[in-house]
This record gives C-alpha cells, structure tokens and sequence, in this order.
C-alpha cells in the first residue's frame, strides 16, 4: 500500500470503506446527459409496490483517464438510470491492480441530482497508476460496475504540463455533449458561476488533467474560450502545438455573464 501526499494526510490509501459524502455541486448542472432519459440518477418519488421494479443503472465512468498533470483528481461519473428506488449512493472502488485485487479506497457518495456526481480522495502520491470504476446503491440493489478507467499521477511537484499526443487519453474521445456536462458539473463544484479570471484559474488544472485549456491559459492571460482534445494531437496548453490542437474550439461566454458553450 501507499500513502496520499504527506500536506494532504487526511487519509492513508489501504482498503477503506469511506461513508463520508463529498460536497454536492452547489449550481444545477444545465447540461444533464439526453442519454440518461429515465430519471437521470435521482430517486424517484414513487415507492416501490408489488408491481414496481427497482432499477439502477450503472454509472458512466468520466474522469480522471490517462496521464494527469495533477495528483489531487477529481473523480466525475455520469449519473445512470433510477427508477423505485430511495436514498441511492455510489460506491468508488480504487485499486492498484487492474483486477481489482487490490483495492486501495471504497468510498460512498450520494447521487448528486444534477446528472453528475463527484468523488474525491485529496492528494495522491506522484508517479502511481491506479484503476478505478463505481456501482450504484439503495442498500439491498446494486447496479453493475461502470467501466473501469485508468490514470497516472506525475513523477513529482515540479512536473512540467505533458505535451505530449493525448490519443491515450480517454477524454479526447469524448462528445461535445458530453465535454459540456463535465464543464458545468466542475463550474458548479468549484462554485463559479459567472465568467472571470479567478473562475477559469480555478477550472483549468482539472480541464488541463483531461487534455483541455483555456485560450492563453498556459500565459496566465485567461480568454473565455475553450479548446478541447483531440486524439493524436497535443494538448493545446502551449504555443508551439499544430493546428489540429485547436480544431474542437469552443467560447464559453462573457466576463461577468453565466457560463455558455458555443461550439466554434
């Protein structure tokens, strides 16, 4: 086993069950996933009678994937299916070994309502790999497990941005639509509503870990404009990437106003 980062010792990475939620996302998030139709993660009101089917559909497993540029992820599911059932939680299972055979943290945290629920462990210690996927609850019905994605943590503190092509990175292969929900799911997790520098500073080392920037973003000169991955280019968080870096443009909005997402 191995220990988070000594400043964020708040907890060890051996086999923990953590009953603690993380805090809900404090906006609604406007872009809940059109795929996930039926109640989109939440209960429903309905109890559940003789003719009722409990039903708990699987997470979509997001973030984190592939090389990270920071070793304090967030871990971001789309929320699956709900139907007769009360009071369900996802279980976050992170493991050393891709079987799952070592499992280094379980933790527990209720379906956020917005469509996208988020988990995180704090600091983790530099240059691991470690596997992770999540299942839902209600106490007696589980859903099946999400699919299992992978990342890893830098080789240390002082590790530049990779520049490197992010084609093994999960998240260049995300939608649009996709992108969006994760967007607006961070914008309200870290409590910025409205476009501004302080806001998009806070946003970017999570959209930079999954292979997007702000325009300038990389010079401290925030623009409002978003440049998502693209498989086989690099990341455009410098200026010498080629153009393919900067063909999945998107502008989120104006200084002062709400967050929006115009595709370029």
């Amino acid at each position: 086993m191995y220990s988070l980062h000594p400043t964020r010792g708040f907890i060890t990475l051996v086999t923990v069950l953590c009953l603690c939620g993380c805090e809900a996302a404090k906006s609604a998030n406007p872009a809940a996933p059109s795929a996930l139709e039926l109640v989109s993660g939440t209960a429903s009101n309905t109890p559940p009678t003789a003719m009722s089917s409990v039903r708990i559909d699987a997470p979509a497993a997001m973030a984190p994937a592939g090389r990270l540029n920071t070793n304090n992820p967030d871990f971001f599911v789309l929320n699956g299916a709900v139907a007769h059932a009360n009071n369900v939680a996802y279980v976050f299972e992170v493991s050393k070994t891709a079987d799952f055979s070592q499992i280094a943290a379980a933790v527990t945290v209720p379906v956020n309502p917005t469509g996208t629920t988020m988990m995180s462990l704090g600091s983790i210690a530099y240059g691991q790999t470690l596997y992770w996927r999540a299942k839902g609850t209600d106490g007696s019905t589980e859903s099946n497990f999400s699919a299992t994605l992978t990342f890893t943590t830098p080789s240390g503190p002082d590790a530049a941005a990779s520049g490197d092509p992010v084609v093994s990175i999960e998240s260049a292969w995300w939608t649009n639509d996709r992108w969006r929900a994760f967007f607006f799911a961070l914008a309200a997790e870290k409590g910025v509503s409205l476009v501004s520098d302080e806001g998009m500073r806070a946003m970017r080392d999570d959209l930079v870990a999954r292979g997007a920037d702000f325009q300038n973003g990389w010079r401290g000169d925030y623009r409002p404009r978003l440049f998502l991955p693209v498989p086989g280019c690099p990341i455009a968080n410098r200026p010498d990437v080629p153009a393919c870096s900067y063909s999945r443009t998107v502008d989120v909005g104006r200084y002062g106003r709400e967050w929006e997402w115009v595709l370029r």
